[in-house]
C-alpha cells in the first residue's frame, strides 16, 4: 500500500526528453569531490568493505538533484556479487546521470564505461504481484573483470522534481547506521533565500550552516565510521540512528494546506451517472449513519480493485472519484478521495489521514515533512465517534468492529491547522485468537482420545486466513489445514479439518477433529498450549539510550481453553494452584486457572497485552519472572488409585505383546485391573520361558494370592526371593499372601518391612492398617490409615476404616467427621459417597445417607450406588429397596452383586422359584461365581429342592480355597437359615486355617445358634468377645443364647452392650430372621 513517495534519497523534477536512458556526463561543476581513502592493510571478514559514501544535494524549489559517489573493495568471492549494479528511476520524472564507473586495482584505474562495456536497461515492475505498478527503468550493469582485492567506484545523480509540491523542498542524509564505513560525507546545499530548516540526532556532531553567494550549505564528513547498533527491543524512535533532515515545510498545517485540495477536488461524485446511482441505493437502504458508512465503505473496500499507483504525479494526486469508479481500480489516494466524496453526500464528516504503514513512531519530534508519510485513510466521524476506515483493506462490514491502527501519529490532510494526531490501538476486549481443545479420555487414558479443536479468530487475522484460504484449491487448502493443525498437535491422528467464515460478525473459524494418543509419561500430563511466559532476554550492551523502553507486541489478545474428560478416580479441585496465574509482567497480563470438577479438568490460560511499551527499570525483573513463568507448566497427574478402565484392558487383553517386556507390562496392567486370569497368563508364559525370573515369579504369586492359591503363591514367592532377596516387591507381597491367609501378625510384620524399605508404600501401609485394625490395634491402625489419607487423598477405604474403628470405640462424632470427609472427595466416582452414606445410615440418620446417595447418583449412575441405597434402608422399605436394585440391573444387567441382592430380597418376600430364575440367569454369564452358586443354594433350600440345593454348595465349596471365602459360605448359609451342619463345616475349615481370626468365631457362634447348640454358641461368643469385647453381633448373639436359656439379667447386659457398639444392630439381625424375644 505504498502509494506517497519516500524521501528518503531524493525528490522528483519534471519529465525530460532522453529521461528513458542513463546520460554520461561528468560530475556537475557545484560537487565538490573527496578524495578515496586508502583501503586497509588487513581486510576483515566481511565480503565487502566500503571505503567511501559520498552524498551531496542541490535544492531548489524547481529541481533537486541528489548525487552519490560510492566506493566500495570486494574482499572475498562472496563479495563479487556486490558488483551486480542497479540503479532505478522514473522516466516520469527523473533524470539519470552517470558520472564513472570504475575499478581500481592496485595502481591501475579501469574505466570501466570506457572500456565499451555498457548499461542495460529494463522496465519491470517488481511489486507486480502486490498490485503495485510504479513505471520505474532499472539501469543494469555488472564489470567485466572485476576481482577479490579491486575497488569498485561509481558516480552517479538523480535530478527530480514534482509540480505537487509547489516549489516546497525536503530532504534527508547522513543515514551511515547499518556498515562500516572508512570515510563518510555529507553536503547539501540551497539558495540562501528558501527558509530550510535543519534537524539532526544526536549521534552526529553538529552542522552549521556556511553561505557564500547566495547559496546556504551544510557539510559533514567523518572517517571510520561504525555501525549504530540500537538498544534490543527498543520502539521504533530509537533505531533512527544518524540522521540530518532538511524541510522548508515550517508547520504540518502546511504539509496539510498542500494537500487538501487535491482531494477536495477529487472527492466529488457526478450529479449524474452510476456511481450517483450507487450512492442513492446508499441512501435509500437506510437513513443510519453508521449503516451509511458501512455500506460506502463495502462499496469501496469490495467493488474497488487496489493497484497503487505510483507513476508520474501519482504519488500525491489522488484520481478523482469519477475516475476510480469508471475502472474500476485505485491505489490508497483514489480510494480514499472516493469514500470521501460518498461520505459527503452522505452527510457524514470525514477527512483524509496521511499515515506510514510501518509505524510513525517519533514523528512527532522529526521536522514536517511529506516523505514520511506513505499511505493515506479516511477518519470518519459519527454520533460523535471517530472511525479509521481504510479503502484498501477487506472484510471491514461492521464500525463497531474498527480499531484505530497502530500507526503511532497521522496527518490530517485539511487546509486549516492540520496537526499529528496520536494513532495508538487499545487494549482488546475480546481475543483475537482463541483456541478451544476438548479431549474425551473417559474410555481410557492409554487409548486414541476423540480430540476436537477450534481456531477462532478475530480482526486482521480473520481476513488474511480467510483470503489464504480462498486463494487456495480444494486439495491444497485441505493440505494447508492439516499442516495447521500438525504443526499445533502432532501426536493426533487427524480425521476432519474444516474452515469457516462468518461475514456477519468478522470471525474465521478453522475446527479439526481426530484421535490423540496422549502422553502419560510418568503418570503425568502437559496441558496443551496453555504456557505463558518465555525465556526473556532484556539483556543490552552498553551504549547510548540503554535506558529505552522496551517495546509490547500490541495491541494482542490471545486465549486458550482446554477441557479433558477422565475416567474416574482423579481428585476434584477447583482453583488448582499449580495452574494459578494473575500476573502483569511487561506490559502483558498473563491469566490462567484451571480446576477439575465431576471428572472433567478445564484450564484457561490468556496473555493480553495493556501498553505499547514499558519502562527499562522494570526490564531485569520482568526477564526473571516471565522465565519463572515459563516454568511453570500444569501437569495431570494420575492418581495412584486410577488403574486401566474395562475398554483399555479389553484392548491390551486383546493384543499380543512382541517383547518379553511388553508382556510383563501387559501382566502388570492387568493385575492392576483386576483381570487376575489373564495377569496369571502372562506372568506364568514368562516363567515358563525364564523359570530364573524373578520378576515374572513375583507377579505371578500376586495373581495366585488374589486367585486364591495361596500355596502356590507362597511358593513362587519363595522362589523369586530364593534368586532375588532384595527384590523390592517381596515383603509387600509376602505380607499380602499372609493377610489371605488370616495370619495377622506375619501380615503386619511383612507389610512394615517393606514400609521400611519404602515410607511412601500406599498399599502397604493401607493393608497393614486393616491387619492393625484386626489385631485391635486401633492407634497404629488409625496412624497408617492417616498416613495413606496424607499419600493418597481421594483413598476412601481408609476413612471408613478410620470410621469404623469410631464405631468400636463409640465416638460417633468422629464417625460423622470422616462421614462429611468423604462425601466431599471428589475422584470421578461415586466411591466416597457410598461409602459415606453407609456411614450415615449406620450412626441411624437415613435422610442425611439418602441425601448423600442422591448426591452420588446426580455424580455417578453406578449401580452400586442403588445397591448400596438399599442395604441402607430400614428392612421393612420393600419398596424402595426393590426399586433400588431394580435399577441398579437396569444400569448392569449382569451385575453379579445386584443379582445376589435381588434374589435375597425375593427369598425375603418368600418368592424362591424367582430368586433362583435370576441366578440362574446370572450365572449364565458369570461362569459359576462362587457367589451366585452359594445365592442359588440358598434359594433352591429356600424352594425346598434340597438336591440341587447340595449341589451348587458343593460346587462353591469346591472353589473356596482361602479363609474368607469359606466363612463367607458359612456365614451365607447361616443368615438364610439353610444347610447349617455343611455351614459348621465351612466355618470349622477356615478357622483350621486361621484359628483366631475373629470374624470367623462369629460366624461359627451364630451358626452354633442356629442349630440350638446354645452352649457351645456362648462358649465361641465368648471367646470372639475375650478378644474383641466391641464385637456388637457377638454381643447380641450372645444375648439371644442367654434369653433362650432364661438367663434375662445376662441377656440384657449383652443387649445393652450390642446396642451401645451398633444401634442397628437389631435391624440388622431382623434381616435375618432373628429377633430378641420378649422377656
Amino acid at each position: 500500500m505504498k502509494t506517497f513517495l519516500m524521501a528518503s534519497s531524493f525528490l522528483a523534477g519534471a519529465a525530460h526528453a532522453g529521461a528513458d536512458k542513463p546520460i554520461m556526463v561528468p560530475a556537475p561543476d557545484w560537487v565538490t569531490p573527496v578524495a578515496l581513502p586508502d583501503s586497509p592493510e588487513k581486510p576483515d571478514e566481511a565480503p565487502v568493505r566500503l571505503l567511501l559514501s559520498d552524498q551531496q544535494a542541490r535544492l531548489d524549489q524547481d529541481k533537486q538533484i541528489v548525487y552519490s559517489n560510492i566506493a566500495m573493495r570486494i574482499q572475498t568471492p562472496q563479495g563479487l556479487a556486490a558488483g551486480n549494479l542497479s540503479f532505478p528511476w522514473n522516466p516520469e520524472t527523473d533524470e539519470f546521470f552517470v558520472h564513472k564507473l570504475e575499478i581500481h586495482r592496485r595502481s591501475q584505474t579501469i574505466d570501466v564505461l570506457g572500456s565499451g562495456q555498457n548499461f542495460t536497461v529494463l522496465r519491470r515492475e517488481p511489486n507486480l504481484e502486490s498490485a503495485m505498478l510504479d513505471g520505474m527503468l532499472t539501469a543494469n550493469i555488472q564489470p567485466e573483470g572485476l576481482q577479490v582485492g579491486d575497488v569498485l567506484e561509481f558516480a552517479i545523480s538523480i535530478s527530480r522534481s514534482d509540480p505537487a509540491l509547489k516549489g516546497h523542498v525536503e530532504q534527508v542524509g547522513a543515514m551511515w547506521n547499518g556498515v562500516p564505513i572508512s570515510r563518510a560525507r555529507m553536503k547539501m546545499q540551497w539558495p540562501s533565500g528558501l527558509p530550510i530548516a535543519i534537524s539532526q540526532t544526536g549521534a552526529l556532531p553538529a552542522v552549521k550552516i556556511a553561505k557564500a553567494g547566495g547559496t546556504s550549505s551544510i557539510t559533514l564528513s567523518l572517517d571510520n565510521v561504525e555501525p549504530i547498533i540500537p538498544p534490543k527491543y527498543a520502539p521504533a524512535r530509537y533505531w533512527t540512528g544518524r540522521l540530518i533532515e532538511l524541510s522548508d515545510f515550517r508547520s504540518w498545517s502546511d504539509i496539510g494546506a498542500l494537500m487538501a485540495p487535491l482531494y477536495a477536488k477529487a472527492a466529488v461524485v457526478p450529479a449524474e451517472g452510476t456511481l450517483r446511482t450507487e450512492l442513492e441505493k446508499i441512501k435509500a437502504a437506510s437513513t443510519d449513519p453508521v449503516k451509511r458508512a458501512e455500506m460506502a465503505l463495502a462499496l469501496v473496500q469490495d467493488r474497488i480493485r487496489y493497484v497503487a499507483l505510483l507513476m508520474g504525479t501519482g504519488g500525491y494526486v489522488p484520481a478523482s472519484a469519477e475516475e476510480t469508479w469508471s475502472r474500476r481500480f485505485g491505489d490508497c489516494k483514489a480510494k480514499t478521495a472516493l469514500l470521501l466524496a460518498l461520505l459527503k453526500e452522505l452527510g457524514i464528516a470525514a477527512e483524509p489521514v496521511a499515515v506510514n504503514i510501518n509505524g510513525g513512531d517519533g514523528f512527532d519530534k522529526r521536522l514536517p515533512m511529506l516523505g514520511l508519510f506513505n499511505h493515506v485513510l479516511v477518519r470518519a466521524t459519527v454520533d460523535g465517534k471517530s472511525y479509521w476506515l481504510d479503502g484498501t483493506r477487506t472484510g471491514d462490514t461492521s464500525l463497531a468492529r474498527l480499531r484505530v491502527p497502530d500507526l503511532d501519529w497521522g496527518l490530517p490532510l485539511v487546509a486549516e491547522n492540520a496537526q499529528l494526531v496520536r494513532m495508538e490501538a487499545a487494549t482488546l476486549n475480546e481475543p483475537d485468537e482463541e483456541l478451544t481443545i476438548d479431549i474425551d479420555a473417559r474410555k481410557g487414558l492409554t487409548l486414541p482420545a476423540p480430540f476436537k479443536a477450534e481456531t477462532l479468530l478475530r480482526g486482521d487475522g480473520a481476513i488474511g486466513t480467510k483470503l489464504s484460504l480462498a486463494n487456495l484449491p480444494a486439495d491444497a487448502r485441505n493440505e494447508a489445514l492439516r499442516r495447521y493443525w500438525k504443526g499445533k498437535f502432532d501426536f493426533v491422528e487427524i480425521g476432519s479439518t474444516e474452515a469457516a467464515f462468518d461475514p456477519a460478525t468478522g470471525e474465521q473459524r478453522l475446527t479439526m477433529e481426530g484421535l490423540a494418543t496422549m502422553d502419560w509419561e510418568d503418570g503425568y500430563y502437559e496441558a496443551d498450549e496453555i504456557g505463558l511466559g518465555y525465556k526473556a532476554d532484556f539483556s543490552r550492551t552498553a551504549g547510548p539510550d540503554r535506558d529505552a523502553p522496551y517495546t509490547v507486541p500490541h495491541p494482542g489478545f490471545s486465549r486458550t481453553v482446554e477441557t479433558i474428560r477422565l475416567p474416574p478416580g482423579f481428585p476434584e479441585g477447583r482453583n488448582l494452584a499449580n495452574a494459578a496465574v494473575d500476573e502483569t509482567i511487561a506490559g502483558i497480563e498473563y491469566r490462567r486457572a484451571a480446576q477439575l470438577v465431576d471428572g472433567v479438568f478445564r484450564i484457561e490460560a490468556s496473555s493480553r497485552t495493556i501498553a505499547p511499551e514499558f519502562p527499562a527499570k522494570d526490564a531485569p525483573d520482568a526477564e526473571k519472572k516471565l522465565r519463572a513463568l515459563a516454568e511453570r507448566r500444569v501437569y495431570l497427574k494420575r492418581p495412584v488409585t486410577v488403574g486401566m478402565t474395562p475398554a483399555e484392558l479389553d484392548a491390551m487383553a486383546a493384543s499380543e505383546p512382541e517383547t518379553d517386556e511388553a508382556r510383563l507390562k501387559r501382566g502388570l496392567a492387568l493385575l492392576s485391573g483386576r483381570r487376575y486370569e489373564a495377569a496369571f497368563t502372562d506372568f506364568d508364559m514368562l516363567v515358563k520361558k525364564e523359570p530364573r525370573n524373578a520378576l515374572a515369579l513375583m507377579n505371578r504369586s500376586v495373581t495366585e494370592a488374589w486367585l486364591g492359591r495361596i500355596d502356590a503363591a507362597a511358593k513362587d514367592l519363595d522362589a523369586a526371593a530364593a534368586i532375588d532377596p532384595k527384590l523390592t516387591g517381596i515383603p509387600m507381597t509376602r505380607g499380602f499372601i499372609a493377610e489371605q491367609r488370616g495370619d495377622t501378625n506375619a501380615a503386619i510384620v511383612a507389610y512394615g518391612q517393606a514400609i521400611a524399605l519404602d515410607p511412601n508404600d500406599s498399599f502397604s501401609l493401607a493393608h497393614r492398617a486393616t491387619a492393625y485394625r484386626a489385631a485391635r490395634n486401633d492407634e497404629a491402625a488409625l496412624a497408617d490409615a492417616e498416613r495413606v489419607i496424607q499419600l493418597v487423598p481421594q483413598w476412601a477405604e481408609m476413612r471408613l476404616l478410620k470410621a469404623n474403628i469410631f464405631r468400636r470405640q463409640g465416638k460417633k462424632d468422629e464417625m460423622r467427621k470422616e462421614a462429611a470427609a468423604l462425601a466431599q472427595i471428589r475422584r470421578g466416582d461415586s466411591g466416597p459417597q457410598i461409602i459415606a452414606g453407609r456411614i450415615y445410615a449406620d450412626l441411624g440418620d437415613r435422610d442425611e445417607a439418602m441425601r448423600i446417595f442422591d448426591m452420588a447418583l446426580a455424580m455417578d449412575q453406578n449401580p452400586l450406588v442403588y445397591l448400596n441405597r438399599a442395604q441402607s434402608r430400614v428392612p421393612t422399605d420393600i419398596a424402595g429397596r426393590e426399586a433400588d436394585y431394580d435399577a441398579a440391573l437396569k444400569l448392569d444387567p449382569n451385575s453379579r452383586e445386584a443379582i445376589g441382592e435381588r434374589a435375597h430380597l425375593y427369598i425375603e418376600q418368600g418368592e424362591p422359584q424367582r430368586a433362583v430364575a435370576l441366578l440362574s440367569d446370572g450365572l449364565a454369564e458369570a461362569n459359576d461365581d462362587i457367589n451366585l452358586l452359594a445365592y442359588r443354594g440358598i434359594a433352591y433350600a429356600k424352594a425346598g429342592d434340597v438336591a440341587k440345593a447340595d449341589q451348587d454348595f458343593t460346587k462353591a465349596r469346591a472353589q473356596a480355597s482361602t479363609s474368607p471365602l469359606l466363612n463367607n459360605l458359612c456365614w451365607q448359609k447361616a443368615i438364610n437359615d439353610v444347610a447349617l451342619e455343611a455351614a459348621l463345616k465351612e466355618c470349622d475349615a477356615a478357622l483350621a486355617m486361621n484359628p483366631d481370626e475373629f470374624a470367623f468365631l462369629d460366624s461359627k457362634a451364630f451358626v452354633l445358634l442356629r442349630l440350638g447348640r446354645l452352649d457351645e454358641a456362648i462358649a465361641v461368643y465368648t471367646r470372639v468377645l475375650e478378644k474383641n469385647p466391641d464385637y456388637p453381633t457377638s454381643f447380641f448373639g450372645r444375648a439371644i443364647a442367654w434369653t433362650r436359656k432364661g438367663e434375662a439379667e445376662k441377656a440384657d447386659a449383652d443387649l445393652a452392650a450390642a446396642r451401645h457398639l451398633d444401634p442397628q444392630v437389631q435391624e440388622t439381625f431382623a434381616r435375618y430372621g432373628v429377633t430378641m424375644p420378649s422377656n
